[in-house]
């Protein structure tokens, strides 16, 4: 047999080996996505009878906010804010929105142009108002409280 033939069976053996290698992890994927009904299954597995239901949140409007920053130079930052929530807190927001919104000015004016920056990046401003929000509210530990807070405009001037 030639070297030329030798390599030649070689690289076919290795193309072989690759092809049989590719076609197990694919069916090994396969196999484990699908249910042993043949349909692919979504989500986790679940126990019969069990129904995991995460409560629902609602959302509320606070509205848009402008304040001024603690910096030397005169800067404004301006957020809107809606909140997001679980139980019925809707009448309670209702009639204490004017304290809450105190309570976001606060925070706000508390603030520099470079730290409100770098809180609303890392989502620290977001903490910070639901933290606040929830001891204007007393709600901190109970069923029905701000679980998460949404910020769809952040602006500076």
């Amino acid at each position: 047999m030639s070297p030329r033939t030798r390599w030649i069976l070689i690289g076919l053996a290795v193309l072989i080996l690759l092809m049989t290698v590719v076609l197990i992890a694919w069916v090994t994927t396969k196999k484990a996505t699908t249910g042993p009904d043949r349909e692919a299954q979504k989500g986790g597995p679940t126990v019969e009878g069990q129904v995991i239901s995460a409560p629902k949140m609602n959302r509320f409007d606070l509205g848009e906010f402008i304040a001024t920053s603690r910096d030397e130079d005169l800067h404004y930052i301006k957020i809107e804010v809606e909140v997001g929530y679980i139980g019925n807190l809707e009448q309670e927001l209702k009639n204490r929105k004017a304290e809450l919104r105190d309570t976001i000015t606060t925070i706000l004016m508390k603030l520099t142009i470079q730290r409100a920056k770098e809180d609303y990046i890392d989502h620290f401003l977001h903490k910070d108002i639901e933290k606040a929000l929830n001891q204007v509210l007393g709600t901190s530990t109970s069923e029905s409280r701000i679980t998460k807070v949404f910020i769809p405009t952040f602006l500076i001037n």
